[in-house]
C-alpha cells in the first residue's frame, strides 16, 4: 500500500512536465521578404492573432495543437499563405507517459511552433495580352 502511495505521489508531482518546464506561451520571429510585406496571423478557433510586417515581426502566442496560418501581401508580389506547424515537444511526450499528457494537452504546453519563420513572396508575373 505504501509503495502504491509513493508511486502515485511521484507521478502526480511530475505531471504537467512540459507545462512546468517549458511554459504555455512562446515567441515567434518572422523574416519577411520583401520587408514591405504585411501579414495577417491567425489560428483556427482563435481567429486573428496578430498583424506583422518587416518592422514589427515578432509575436507572442499561446502554445496550441492547431497550426498558425500567415497570409502575406505586398505590392508587386503574389499573395503568400504559410502554415506554421505545431509539433509535440520532448517534454510533452514524457508527460504522456506520466499522466497521459492531460495537463500538457489542456494547457498547450506539449506543443511548440518553430521560433523563426521565413516567408518569401514571389514577384507578380506579367501576363501577355497578345
Amino acid at each position: 500500500m505504501r509503495q502504491n502511495l509513493l508511486l502515485l505521489t511521484m507521478v502526480l508531482s511530475v505531471s504537467g512536465c512540459a507545462t512546468i518546464s517549458q511554459g504555455t506561451q512562446q515567441t515567434i520571429s518572422f523574416k519577411l521578404e520583401p520587408k514591405e510585406a504585411i501579414c495577417e496571423v491567425s489560428r483556427v478557433g482563435d481567429g486573428k492573432l496578430a498583424r506583422i510586417s518587416g518592422k514589427s515581426n515578432i509575436i507572442h502566442v499561446g502554445k496550441d495543437k492547431d497550426d498558425i496560418i500567415v497570409v502575406c501581401n505586398a505590392e508587386g508580389y503574389e499573395q503568400s499563405t504559410t502554415k506554421v506547424v505545431s509539433g509535440a515537444t520532448g517534454a510533452g511526450v514524457t508527460g504522456v507517459l506520466l499522466d497521459f499528457g492531460i495537463t500538457d494537452m489542456i494547457t498547450g504546453a506539449m506543443y511548440r511552433y518553430p521560433e523563426d519563420v521565413t516567408i518569401v513572396l514571389d514577384p507578380e508575373t506579367k501576363v501577355s495580352t497578345k
